[in-house]
């Protein structure tokens, strides 16, 4: 919570715009805005938040993001969030309704699923099946669809048991054998190098994960959060199959529980998606926080 200061200095006596954040156990930090001579105003306090903001984005976020892109992201929240207040339920139900064919289209396309985006809005919003449309592809749309309505009504906390839920709903039926079950087995990932780790580690692993996000969830931007996570899973590869796509989905539910926008990765930009995997893969944590903001602005532009 932000609050205002009071500090003299000589024979003169200074407001600050100030707001004391923790940095670790027992360890705090207080950082200050200067505001003036004069006892601000609510205007002026509200042009300082901004800037205080981006103070403790710098302090948190500095290993994986710089502030100024964050800020980006945080103006696409409030243009977003201004344009629903401004909409009838009618219009925002369509948006909603088109976001998720076109999450759907674009995720499932990474994985070479050969439908259309037409052929995902026939059968998403049609109930048609698009001819010729293998029944694999075709299920797997539906299992999209379905996913997303599970995790926007989904209240819960992130457990292991919520991911393998994930993964059922958008593998089922498209030939997986251990759907939604943690694997037992070693996997290897089609052109990649990196090799998951080995099947005893896995549920560890998945809990280390779940720890990181509890930790920082107040603490580190919603975006680069998302971003963090979601990576980790996908390293970890916790599942036979689908484990892209559920990584993907699993981004979407961090960011809608703080409060921002669904993204979507643009099928167009698989191989710098894939990009950034590969340097969070090789550990350059930053580097892939930045490659997946370019990845994924390109929506902004919509």
């Amino acid at each position: 919570m932000a609050y205002i200061d009071k500090i003299k200095s000589g024979k003169k006596i200074f407001f600050y715009l100030g707001k004391t954040i923790r940095l670790g156990e027992n360890k705090w930090k207080k950082i200050r805005i200067k505001l003036g001579e004069k006892e601000p105003t609510k205007e002026e306090i509200k042009k300082k938040l901004l800037e205080l903001k981006l103070e403790e984005y710098n302090i948190y976020n500095k290993d994986y993001l710089d502030a100024d892109k964050l800020e980006i992201i945080d103006d696409f929240k409030e243009v977003y969030t201004n344009h629903l207040k401004q909409i009838p339920k009618t219009i925002a139900e369509k948006e909603e309704a088109g976001f998720v064919i076109r999450f759907t289209y674009n995720s499932n396309a990474i994985e070479g699923n050969r439908l259309t985006l037409r052929d995902t809005y026939l059968i998403i919003k049609e109930k048609q099946i698009p001819s010729g449309a293998p029944p694999k592809d075709y299920n797997e749309a539906i299992n999209g669809r379905e996913a997303f309505e599970f995790i926007k009504e989904y209240k819960g906390k992130l457990t292991i048991e919520f991911l393998e839920k994930l993964n059922l709903i958008l593998t089922k039926n498209t030939g997986v054998i251990y759907s939604g079950r943690v694997r037992f087995f070693q996997v290897k990932i089609e052109g990649a190098d990196f090799i998951p780790p080995e099947p005893e580690k896995v549920k560890q692993l998945l809990n280390n994960m779940i720890k990181l996000y509890y930790k920082n969830k107040l603490k580190i931007h919603p975006f680069v959060l998302a971003c963090l996570i979601h990576a980790q899973f996908v390293e970890i590869h916790p599942f036979e199959d689908g484990n892209g796509r559920t990584g993907r989905a699993l981004m979407n539910w961090i960011l809608m529980c703080a409060g921002y926008p669904k993204l979507f990765v643009p099928v167009k930009l698989r191989q710098k998606y894939y990009e950034a995997i590969d340097l969070h893969n090789q550990k350059d944590v930053k580097g892939y926080c930045e490659k997946m903001f370019e990845v994924v602005v390109e929506q902004f532009k919509l």
